[in-house]
């Protein structure tokens, strides 16, 4: 191509318009165009070289995946000094990791559980007599409640459950009575959920916390601040452990908090919440390796992860601010059988302890941490596990604006040089219609092909190939956008002949413009403060590459395949930063939907990764025009070819062998109706098979049928869920009622009984004007829900459980209250509750029911009571299933 600096000095220089025959012409050199403006071939970049630009940016995100899975050397026994208290040992750490984890599930309150809880202790106890400054440690039992404020609210009772405790005395010490003084909270739960070793959740940031707390306990100096290493016990069942370590007088010296957890496995930990920016900035100084993406926490928050963290405690219920840390990646793993120690790769618990070991060191002798401060938000996010880049979001409406200003000089820039006349304006403003035509062709083409995809072949194929998301999502985007932009481009150039380069120069000045005004008005919406990052960084970058670039060429002489190689390798830092940042969500969101329920998951996942190619392909949108118009219909088309084709293989989402598993809750049940005098009128047995991805209840008959298994069953309940709390089937969790209506009922024989029996009986009922009250006695399953639902007419006034009702949900007219009741510690026997219920009732309806209560009794974790037509259902199921099994009764009254 043509020496393009001497180009844009032309332009420049002679930016004058003259009409032949209806054709605009500005007068640029004639080395560029013959008479017939026809290029010559050292004058383009052939279109097949597409391929290679495409496969060296795939090889470019295959780098950035490298960088992300990264992991450092781990570091035995022997490379450490035996009382170093600054370097973690990963050895030393899986001992701590095998002890606490054991070989089965260590689900809240079963016998496994509470001996684990001894292990635990004797743990910490030893770790106690080796160090240099004193660790204080205890064995707390708690009971108490709480309201937790979901989108259905509910009273969270737990009764007896474990903490483990270490405190790490720090010159702040501790009180006459016994409470601490200023503390540094850092929190791990060691209870699993059922049916999973749980090695990741929460397993490895308990054994990480025990290395460190023997670490920094070797230190020959105290430090400023005391350290609460809290293990604990129940955060499964949800979130109860961390609410009664409230209750212990350790908790109130607490002013910040480093909670630990999981919702994957391997990978760097990643920062999902911060509220505190002190916290915040010794994160930055001190861990190495850094994983911080605000934009997780918006995702995590907005309740598109439908999971939840002990942070929620400390922020809520204890004004503790601090920072929240979870493992993301590999989410196929999270809460299911394949959670196991096998799976974690080597050096992954060595991450973790170089990032918490420093990190707390700092925390512990910070100044500024003796009292606590007002939560606050921040924007963060590190480039490449290299560094953190944070500041307020005060602060980022200023560094957004100064960012959209950057990229609106760059074009000023360009513009500048290339003559800063209405031609060239108006030029500019065309080539933003081509952006946009180009986009939304790449949109129009997914738009069609997602449905064809959900409608003819197998969705979520991206749980056992995640890759899949490139051809199903990013190339039917790209192809159609690359091919629309050069037929805009074609038809601009025969109105206007402009040297190629300045024509890409042109489109990545349009593209520059248009992101400005996208992210001048994100500046706009508070609410996205904390993820307009994702918008304005890669701007940043492309600007100043783009100064760069047109510096270059304005001095510089720049044939095609040169320019194209200048402009890829100035891209190189931002595309990285933008796979980095694709890779880090669909680690997140592409396991997250093979539990979320949605009939039609692949429609969110396309939404998704659209705009994730949008904003990708933004960073180099105009290169494109550096290739030749010629035979790009062979390049498009056979890329196409390849995205078809793979389009409508119907790829297995689940393996056999896993780790990408079909999630299964079953509950093995008996549902039974009491009238007023407590007389059974109804009972009905079976199995429940929730709903948790499109194809959760779809394969169960199929493969029973396959074992000569026939039942009777049920997949419609919409009718009984309109009229009944719940669909009159058995919940465990709140969150699971989203799951019934579309659940299927295999009609069996039930479960074998509770000793003692589960159930609630009135013990007696008064009424004092139109004040009436009913004394209730339960009998607890290990775990429990009850609900209230008042009659028409009746009000729910007053419980004597504490603290009072939860905001009232309304179903069918009428408001109901739930509880959710555990017994956390496994002691051999379980305890009766007495609860009232004060009822306002008009004196015309006293001799009526007053109200609806359904006790459901589950035991969640006993396989040992299976009966054998229910082992043998089970047997008959593919092996990718993967069960949660529990044993339930729903007991439903009037009273």
């Amino acid at each position: 191509m043509a020496e393009t600096g001497e180009e844009l000095q032309e332009l420049r220089q002679k930016n004058t318009v003259s009409n032949n025959g209806g054709q605009e012409t500005v007068h640029v050199s004639t080395r560029e165009y013959d008479k017939e403006q026809h290029e010559k071939p050292w004058q383009r970049v052939p279109s097949t070289i597409i391929i290679v630009l495409l496969g060296l940016y795939f090889l470019l995100g295959y780098m950035t995946q490298l960088v992300e899975d990264n992991m450092p050397t781990p570091y035995q026994d022997i490379d450490i000094a035996r009382d170093s208290p600054d370097q973690f040992s990963e050895e030393s750490a899986w001992r701590y990791l095998r002890l606490i984890m054991g070989d089965e599930p260590r689900v809240a309150g079963t016998a496994y559980h509470l001996q684990k809880t001894r292990d635990v202790k004797s743990m910490v106890d030893d770790i106690a007599r080796q160090t240099r400054i004193p660790v204080r440690t205890d064995w707390q039992y708690a009971t108490g409640s709480y309201l937790m404020n979901t989108s259905t609210p509910f009273l969270n009772y737990y009764h007896n459950l474990s903490n483990i405790v270490a405190v790490l005395e720090g010159d702040s010490g501790f009180n006459a009575d016994g409470s601490t003084r200023s503390s540094i909270l850092v929190n791990c739960h060691y209870d699993s959920v059922p049916y999973s070793l749980g090695a990741s959740d929460n397993v490895v940031f308990c054994a990480v916390m025990a290395e460190t707390l023997a670490k920094m306990a070797r230190r020959s100096q105290r430090y400023k601040h005391n350290v609460i290493f809290l293990f604990n016990g129940a955060e499964e069942n949800p979130l109860q452990a961390s609410h009664g370590f409230l209750q212990h007088p350790w908790s109130r010296g607490a002013t910040v908090v480093v909670n630990l957890d999981a919702a994957g496995m391997n990978g760097k930990p990643a920062v999902f919440q911060v509220t505190d920016e002190r916290v915040l900035s010794a994160f930055k100084r001190r861990a190495r390796r850094p994983n911080a993406q605000a934009f997780g926490e918006f995702l995590f928050q907005s309740g598109a992860i439908p999971s939840d963290t002990d942070f929620r405690i400390w922020r809520d219920f204890a004004n503790i601010t601090g920072i929240d840390i979870a493992y993301s990646k590999g989410g196929h793993v999270y809460h299911t059988r394949y959670d196991a120690p096998d799976l974690l790769r080597e050096g992954v618990v060595q991450c973790a302890g170089d990032m918490l070991l420093p990190f707390l060191t700092e925390l512990a002798d910070l100044q500024d941490l003796d009292t606590k401060v007002e939560s606050s938000t921040s924007v963060y996010y590190d480039y490449l596990n290299t560094s953190v880049i944070s500041y307020s979001r005060t602060i980022a409406a200023v560094v957004d604006s100064l960012i959209s200003l950057l990229a609106i000089l760059s074009v000023l820039y360009y513009l500048w040089l290339v003559g800063f006349q209405w031609p060239m304006i108006r030029e500019l403003l065309l080539a933003v219609v081509g952006r946009v035509a180009s986009l939304l062709a790449g949109l129009l083409t997914v738009t069609i092909f997602v449905p064809l995809m959900v409608a003819t072949t197998v969705q979520m194929r991206y749980l056992t190939q995640p890759w899949l998301v490139v051809p199903l999502y990013w190339m039917p985007f790209i192809i159609p956008a690359v091919v629309v932009s050069h037929m805009y481009d074609a038809w601009r150039s025969r109105k206007r002949a402009i040297n190629r380069s300045i024509r890409a120069l042109q489109a990545m000045a349009a593209s520059r413009l248009i992101l400005a005004v996208v992210l001048v008005v994100l500046t706009c919406i508070p609410s996205v403060a904390n993820v307009r990052y994702a918008v304005s960084f890669p701007l940043m970058l492309m600007s100043f590459a783009s100064i760069v670039s047109l510096t270059i060429i304005r001095y510089f002489r720049m044939k095609a395949w040169r320019h194209l190689i200048m402009e890829a390798t100035l891209s190189v830092p931002t595309a990285m930063f933008s796979f980095s940042l694709a890779l880090r969500l669909n680690a997140m969101l592409l396991p997250v939907m093979g539990r979320a329920g949605l009939d039609s998951p692949d429609y969110l996942v396309a939404a998704v990764n659209v705009a994730l190619a949008a904003l990708t392909c933004s960073i180099v949108a105009g290169i494109e025009l550096l290739f030749s118009h010629r035979r790009l219909w062979l390049t498009a088309g056979f890329l196409s070819v390849i995205c078809i084709v793979l389009m409508f293989i119907p790829f297995s989402p689940y393996n056999d062998e896993g780790p990408s598993t079909q999630r299964h809750y079953w509950f093995h049940t008996e549902i039974k109706s009491h009238d007023i005098n407590g007389v059974v009128t109804e009972t009905t047995t079976g199995v429940l098979v929730t709903k948790h991805d499109p194809y959760s209840t779809q394969r169960v008959l199929p493969a029973l049928s396959n074992h000569g298994i026939n039942l009777h069953s049920r997949t419609d309940f919409t009718e009984d869920c309109e009229t009944y709390l719940f669909c009159n089937l058995p919940l465990y969790r709140v969150s699971f009622g989203q799951y019934l209506k579309d659940g299927l009922f295999l009609y069996t024989s039930g479960p074998a009984p509770f000793s003692p029996t589960a159930g609630i009986v009135r013990r007696g009922r008064s009424c004092i004007g139109e004040t009436c009250t009913l004394e209730l006695v339960m009998t607890a399953a290990p775990h429990n829900m009850v609900t209230v639902w008042p009659h028409v007419g009746v009000q729910l006034k007053s419980w004597t459980l504490s603290p009072q009702l939860p905001p009232a949900v309304q179903h069918a007219g009428r408001p109901y209250y739930v509880m959710v009741h555990s017994e956390a510690t496994y002691k051999g026997t379980l305890d009766q509750l007495s609860f009232n219920l004060t009822l306002i009732v008009p004196l015309s309806q006293q001799n009526q029911p007053l109200v609806d209560v359904s006790h459901h009794a589950h035991k969640i974790q006993h396989p040992e009571d299976y009966t054998a037509q229910f082992e043998m259902i089970l047997e008959a199921m593919p092996k990718y299933f993967n069960f949660a099994n529990f044993m339930t009764f729903r007991n439903n009254y009037i009273f």
